[in-house]
């Protein structure tokens, strides 16, 4: 194993990362790149694991996966795996982007050392002569190939025939892990999963290795599922990276721009022009590319991604209405005298993004560089029945794409500053995450950088950050804790916002969801101690003599607390039953640990009734019914109506407020004693845990 600290020590495979990177990568993410690809090769057959280790790499969206992939490749060719097969992606345009992307990397074809062949998507009787003579000469043969059933079948018939294959170690590369690669079928096999399984089985000695940024998958799979992980190596994006909490919750404010909901794209209408925000999102990106191009050439291509469904027909009018709106302000630009002639969505822009940090140029400036900008801004429309779906970045330093599902996964678009995005969100976290190309190396550029999402697309994408990082911070945690990807699944799982699914339904089941509403004590503990303890924490947080707060019809005592101080003086040490009706204390205190803001505000709120305690009917084995007080009626007489307990403190205009209750109650048969019992609303996050298969 190479030392991370002497990267003297590579061999001329491994080398390349030195060499070709290190005008643009720093020393420290250069050693974090070697020491994550050797803790992966150390799970092989080379290594100290065995034949058939299958791991799993973690990364960031648009956070330079491919590079990680290469480094992985390259250190395994030093180390001695002969045959890389590298499962590049589920569309002809993905495979071409990473093939070209490795080779390049790699050196091959330009390299004269004579080590390195391709071999792209081998089949037949004449590739297996060929491939047994390269191995006869010693050479590393990189196989790339489509993740398509046919071709992976015929990859793995390929192998199967060559005499040494049993002894040969062989790197199997999937990247986009968690999309077409895995088992869709409920009753038998998916074409694609059954022939990766016909992959595996044709090379013995092989380490296996997922590459997403969304794994949640992969990582719910059931344990004896043949692409399940049995280890997870975290890869860290390199300094200048912008992702999801850049975008959605940090920088915010200065990224994040509205699509109102009538710009929504209709499932099935053609629009007949464009919508108002899709022409402020065309009018920043032009300014945009104007301010920033005009000091920095070197920025170019920047482009530009118009993502508003998965029709194509409806993609062919967008690219239509775009190219129509370009003419048009291309007359308007050279006929301009100067920059008060502009589109009025251009001159305003150019005063948007000065204000949320861009650079301002002199007028004479901006008008020239508009001109230039719209003379060579160059408009492609990427699907699956475009004849211009293979993008072209050398021919213009400006772009504007057009797209839709071909764009959500693992495709780079170039120097992307705009995001126009209008399609309703998915529910799915990983096909809604993998949507946001936005993401990359761009942190010196954001003030150019504008999304344009509806509120809905906004808070999903924002409320996924808090899933990602909860996800890293816990997988990590029990694993060096000594727990495996499949005890994670069981008993911690992933935090999720409302709403939504891990993935598709089809290829994880068995699932149990927790938290999310209200949780309440029904069957609180009536000996003397638990009862005098209780009174304690209410009084020692002061909510017991607190001033009243308006709640509609009705008043009460209130206090309002960071979330961590409600969590470790009243819910944690709160005397309960560890299960009751309605009430798993660790779920309910491990739910709260999770929340991604421990300094959010609580409203800690003491409900009784005109200042005594609460009557309420008992049962003896589930203790207090209808503990909540419901709403007023209809046709109640009160000038502001009480909208029940479930209501309050916040929870009609944020679903994700937690809210703590200490219901002041005695039983309606017997009223000695007096009980403080307590309810918390969870917000609107669930915990989704793998369950065992019976």
């Amino acid at each position: 194993m190479y030392s991370t600290d002497d990267l003297s020590m590579l061999g001329a495979e491994g080398r390349y990362l030195d060499i070709v990177m290190s005008e643009r990568m720093d020393p420290k993410s250069r050693a974090r790149i070697w020491s994550s690809v050797q803790d992966l090769l150390a799970k092989g057959p080379l290594g100290e694991g065995g034949d058939g280790a299958t791991g799993l790499a973690l990364g960031y969206v648009q956070s330079g996966k491919t590079t990680s992939i290469t480094a992985l490749i390259a250190a395994g060719a030093d180390e001695g795996y002969r045959i890389v097969v590298a499962l590049l992606g589920g569309t002809n345009l993905l495979l071409g982007q990473n093939r070209a992307r490795l080779e390049t990397s790699l050196g091959i074809g330009t390299r004269n050392d004579y080590r390195w062949v391709t071999e792209p998507n081998p089949s037949g009787a004449t590739a297996v002569k060929r491939l047994a003579n390269w191995i006869d000469r010693d050479r590393v043969i990189l196989v790339p190939v489509l993740k398509h059933a046919g071709r992976i079948n015929a990859v793995a018939s390929t192998l199967a025939r060559i005499a040494e294959i049993t002894t040969i170690p062989v790197l199997l590369v999937d990247d986009e892990a968690d999309q077409a690669s895995l088992n869709t079928s409920s009753t038998s096999e998916s074409k694609t999963y059954e022939a990766i399984k016909a992959l595996r089985a044709s090379v013995p000695r092989h380490l296996y290795v997922q590459y997403t940024a969304t794994p949640y998958a992969p990582l719910l799979l059931d344990a004896d599922d043949l692409l399940s992980p049995e280890f997870v190596e975290f890869l860290e994006p390199g300094q200048g990276y912008t992702g999801g909490r850049e975008f959605f919750v940090d920088f915010a404010d200065q990224v994040i721009r509205d699509v109102p909901l009538l710009d929504e794209q209709a499932t099935k209408e053609l629009p007949l022009e464009l919508p108002k925000s899709l022409l402020a999102a065309l009018g920043s990106f032009v300014s945009g590319a104007s301010l920033l191009l005009e000091d920095n050439a070197d920025g170019a291509p920047v482009s530009m991604l118009v993502h508003s469904t998965q029709r194509n027909d409806v993609q062919s009018r967008y690219h239509f209405l775009i190219e129509r709106q370009l003419r048009k302000w291309r007359t308007v630009a050279d006929a301009a005298d100067d920059v008060g002639g502009l589109p009025q969505e251009l001159v305003n822009e150019r005063g948007e993004l000065v204000r949320r940090g861009a650079e301002q140029i002199d007028d004479v400036r901006f008008l020239r560089m508009v001109r230039w900008v719209l003379r060579e801004a160059t408009l492609w429309l990427v699907n699956s029945t475009s004849a211009l779906n293979r993008v072209d970045w050398t021919v213009a330093p400006v772009h504007i794409l057009v797209g839709g599902n071909k764009l959500d996964r693992g495709y780079t678009v170039e120097g992307l500053t705009v995001t126009y995005m209008n399609r309703p969100p998915s529910t799915q976290v990983d096909t809604l995450e993998q949507r946001a190309r936005a993401f990359g190396y761009r942190r010196d550029q954001l003030p150019y950088c504008q999304f344009f999402g509806s509120k809905r697309t906004v808070r999903s994408l924002r409320d996924i950050v808090f899933t990602e990082y909860d996800l890293r911070a816990r997988l990590r945690d029990h694993v060096d804790a000594g727990g495996t990807v499949h005890s994670w699944a069981r008993e911690v799982g992933l935090l999720l916002p409302h709403g939504m699914k891990p993935t598709r339904e089809a290829v994880v089941r068995a699932l149990s969801a927790s938290g999310e509403g209200w949780h309440s004590v029904r069957l609180p503990r009536l000996i003397n101690d638990a009862l005098q303890h209780n009174r304690s924490l209410a009084e020692g947080i002061g909510v017991l003599h607190a001033s009243h707060a308006d709640y509609g019809r009705l008043q009460f005592r209130t206090r309002n607390l960071p979330l961590r101080e409600v969590l470790e003086e009243l819910v944690k040490p709160w005397s309960v039953d560890e299960y009751g009706p309605s009430w798993r204390h660790l779920d309910v205190v491990e739910a709260l640990e999770r929340h991604p803001d421990q300094d959010a505000i609580v409203p800690v709120i003491l409900m009784e009734d005109d200042g005594g305690p609460r009557k309420r009917k008992w049962a003896a084995s589930t203790g207090f019914v209808n503990l909540f007080q419901g709403r007023d009626n209809v046709g109640s007489p009160a000038l502001v109506p009480y909208p029940g307990d479930r209501a309050i403190g916040g929870i009609e205009a944020d679903p994700d407020q937690v809210v703590v209750q200490i219901h002041r109650v005695i039983r309606r048969d017997e009223p000695e004693p007096e009980i403080l019992t307590l309810a918390v609303h969870l917000g609107s996050r669930k915990i989704v845990r793998k369950v065992d298969a019976l």
